[in-house]
C-alpha cells in the first residue's frame, strides 16, 4: 500500500512538535573542512589542477552532521563521540555550542580527530584528503563512553546510532545502548559488511549497496528487495528497515510490516554528501512526533531531497521542509 503524501498543514503539525523531542546521537565525529577555490591553470609539476584557495569553512560531519540536521529541525540534541587531543576537536566543539547542540565528547592523545578535507572548485569537487585513525576504541574508552550515555539517557525520547566505521560503533556498544535504552527507539545508520552488531536495533537505514552487501545479493534488483529485506529484519530482530535508493526513492518495510516505496522528491541534485545524515534525522524526528513511520518516512524523503540540492556537508530547516512541498 502507497502512503497517503503530506499536505502543509498535517506536516506543520508534525513539525511544530519538534523542538519538544530529546534525542541522543552516538557515533563517529567528523570535521568536514571545505576548502573553496578557482581552477586557472594547470600545476607545472604534474597534470593536475592548481587550485587557489579564497576560502576556507568547517562543518559538522559524521555524528555531527546528523545531530546538526536534528537541532536545525528543531529538536533538543546532544551528542556523543570520541576526538583527539587537536585543532579537529576544538573546532567540532565550537560548531556544536554554535549549533545548540549539547557535546559529550571523550578525548584520546592516541588517535586524531576525523576531518575529511574537500577541496572544490566551481561548485566540483576535485580532491578529498582523509586523517583518521578507523581501529577500534580501547576498552576504558568504551567503558567511559557507555556510562556517559547511560547517564544521558533517562532524558532521551530516542537515539540515533551513526556508524562511520571509524572505530566507535562496535557490537558491544551497540548491544549496551540497547539494554540501557529499554523502550526507545533505537535507529541506526549501518556501514560496513557485518550486519550482526545491529540486532535488537529498532530500524536501520542502509542505502541500496549497503543492503545489497548486507543480503549477500550484490546484483539485486530494486524491484526484488522485498524478501531479502523481511528476512534481514527477522534475522536481526529489527522493527522494520528503511533502504534509500538514490533517485528510486526509498524502500520502507514498517514496524506492521507493510512494505512501499516512495518516490524521490529530489528536484536537482548538487551533491548527495550528508544526505543520509539528513534523512536519519528527519525521520526519527517524525517518528517520535508522529509516531508513524510512514508520515516519518515522507518527511525524511522530503527533507533528504532539500539536501542534495545544496553543495556541500548540509543541513535542513524545518521552514524549508514546508518550502519543498
Amino acid at each position: 500500500m502507497q502512503p497517503n503524501p503530506l499536505n502543509p498543514a498535517k506536516l506543520q503539525t508534525i513539525i511544530s512538535d519538534f523542538p519538544r523531542k530529546k534525542i541522543l546521537v552516538v557515533g563517529d565525529l567528523i570535521l568536514d573542512q571545505y576548502l573553496w577555490g578557482k581552477v586557472e591553470r594547470i600545476s607545472p609539476e604534474a597534470p593536475v589542477p592548481v587550485v587557489n584557495v579564497v576560502r576556507k569553512e568547517f562543518r559538522l560531519g559524521g555524528a555531527g552532521n546528523v545531530a546538526a540536521n536534528l537541532a536545525s529541525l528543531g529538536c533538543q540534541v546532544t551528542v556523543t563521540g570520541i576526538c583527539g587531543t587537536d585543532y579537529g576537536k576544538e573546532a567540532i566543539t565550537s560548531l556544536l555550542s554554535q549549533n545548540g547542540i549539547t557535546p559529550i565528547i571523550l578525548t584520546s592523545d592516541q588517535r586524531p580527530t576525523t576531518v575529511k578535507t574537500r577541496v572544490v572548485a566551481h561548485h566540483q569537487q576535485v580532491v578529498r584528503i582523509d586523517e583518521e585513525d578507523p581501529t577500534t576504541i580501547g576498552k576504558e574508552l568504551r567503558r567511559e563512553l557507555l556510562s556517559r550515555i547511560r547517564e544521558t539517557l533517562s532524558s532521551c525520547d530516542g537515539i540515533i546510532i551513526s556508524d562511520y566505521a571509524k572505530g566507535l560503533v562496535t557490537e558491544d556498544v551497540v548491544a549496551e545502548i540497547i539494554q540501557y535504552a529499554h523502550s526507545l527507539p533505537v535507529l541506526i545508520d549501518p556501514k560496513g559488511y557485518h550486519y550482526k552488531k545491529y540486532q535488537g536495533a529498532t530500524a536501520i537505514k542502509p542505502n541500496f549497496k549497503e543492503f545489497c552487501t548486507a543480503v549477500r545479493h550484490p546484483d539485486l534488483k530494486i524491484e526484488d528487495m522485498d524478501a531479502p529485506a523481511r528476512q534481514l529484519v527477522a534475522d536481526l530482530k529489527l522493527s522494520g528497515i528503511i533502504v534509500t535508493l538514490g533517485e528510486d526513492g526509498v524502500y520502507v518495510l514498517d514496524d506492521k510490516q507493510a512494505a512501499y516505496r516512495l518516490p524521490t522528491r529530489v528536484r536537482e541534485v548538487f551533491d548527495v554528501s550528508g544526505a543520509g545524515d539528513t534523512f536519519i534525522a528527519a525521520f526519527c524526528a517524525a517518528l517520535l512526533a508522529s509516531k508513524d513511520w510512514r508520515i516519518a518516512a515522507e518527511v525524511a524523503n522530503l527533507a533528504s531531497g532539500v539536501a542534495v540540492g545544496k553543495v556541500g556537508t548540509a543541513i535542513v530547516k524545518r521552514e524549508e521542509l514546508l518550502a519543498g512541498l
